[in-house]
């Protein structure tokens, strides 16, 4: 509660009373324009190397519809039914060697777009401003490395702690070392429980480390630090805390959704008059199908972007309850990058006698 003097209260901090409601302001959030742009063009990106990969999201029964010149059927399919496509392709190496690129790529372009996503919420969440597009980049350059080398640190980790469980295995089918190792089995039996601990907490709250690092600034110690202390301190916090931006989220899904399709729907009937009339090639040029297709598609796939704008500004709002919780931080406290200072050279010149002065530089502003 904020005061002027004598007892009057000005305006209620209700982050201060009930913390919670802070996971209100995810769903305007997340509809942001610069986070929903973000959202799209990672979602694009990744489209883009799912068809270089030979990796399909889309059920084939759409495709065939597709070159049928049938792009209205796109519009009537269910939300889950359209990124069924996956459960019939294979991700293993050995069958699409295309994959050696595809993991990487597809986890770079989500630790660069979901980390922007997580330092514009982080900006907005804290001090309710809009970080600014130099200040994003300038970010990234000093700060960004800590994204990748976070999540890289527990993976290490987890491999460090199961080398030895794999040594283990090897040494069973050594003689006489194979006594050793049955003598001494609690030890691979701890690394081994080590091993689920360490991997369990890294699928849970993974996307802590995103937000560690775009509100503290964290490199990868610090980051990982902070996401075990979190989740293991505050468990039941964090479990309820998903749930409820789990509810919000689906009703935010709901509503968007609903419009998207109402609008693409509505915009679709009143251009084309008849859908129908595009699977007939003689009277609409293939050009015009598929440009339409792709828009309507691309429109399509807001409700989408709106599911990874929805996930990262979650992360950050925990991120920043259970900080709150555990360390007793405020909310306003966040990593500033500012750019840098150019100071201008003082110069020189010559009084009223003709003796030389210094006049110092204007202060920046």
């Amino acid at each position: 509660m904020k005061d002027i003097g004598e007892g009057t209260i000005r305006r209620i901090d209700w982050t201060e009373l009930t913390p919670v409601v802070l996971l209100l302001r995810i769903f305007n959030i997340a509809l942001g324009l610069r986070i929903l742009l973000i959202a799209l063009i990672g979602l694009q990106l990744t489209v883009l190397l799912n068809f270089l990969a030979d990796v399909s999201f889309v059920n084939p029964s759409l495709i065939e519809q597709s070159r049928h010149g049938e792009p209205q059927s796109y519009l009537n399919l269910p939300f889950d039914v359209l990124y069924s496509g996956v459960v019939e392709n294979t991700f293993s190496v050995w069958q699409n060697p295309k994959l050696c690129f595809w993991y990487p790529g597809v986890v770079l372009i989500w630790l660069l777009c979901g980390g922007m996503i997580c330092r514009i919420v982080a900006v907005r969440l804290t001090i309710d401003e809009s970080e600014p597009l130099g200040n994003l980049f300038l970010f990234f350059r000093k700060r960004g490395i800590g994204f990748i080398s976070a999540p890289v640190t527990v993976l290490l980790g987890i491999f460090c702690c199961f080398l030895p469980v794999k040594i283990a295995g090897w040494m069973l089918a050594v003689p006489f070392l194979n006594y050793l190792v049955a003598f001494f089995f609690p030890i691979p039996f701890i690394f081994t429980c080590l091993t689920i601990f360490l991997a369990l907490v890294l699928a849970v709250g993974f996307m802590l480390l995103f937000a560690a690092v775009s509100t503290e600034g964290s490199d990868g110690f610090d980051a990982v630090s902070r996401m075990f202390s979190y989740v293991c301190q505050r468990p039941l916090h964090y479990i309820v805390y998903w749930l409820c931006c789990a509810v919000l989220g689906w009703l935010g899904f709901v509503l968007v959704q609903f419009l998207t399709i109402f609008a693409i729907n509505l915009c679709w009937k009143t251009v084309s008059g008849n859908p129908a009339e595009f699977s007939n090639p003689a009277e609409f040029d293939w050009l015009i199908t598929t440009c339409i297709t792709f828009w309507a598609g691309l429109f399509d796939s807001l409700r989408l972007a709106y599911v990874f704008a929805w996930f990262w500004t979650s992360s950050v709002a925990i991120y920043l309850l259970l900080r709150r919780s555990v360390d007793a931080t405020p909310f306003n406290e966040v990593y500033r990058v500012l750019p840098p200072v150019v100071r201008s050279l003082p110069t020189i010149k010559s009084d009223e006698h003709g003796a030389p002065e210094i006049v110092p530089p204007p202060e920046p502003v």
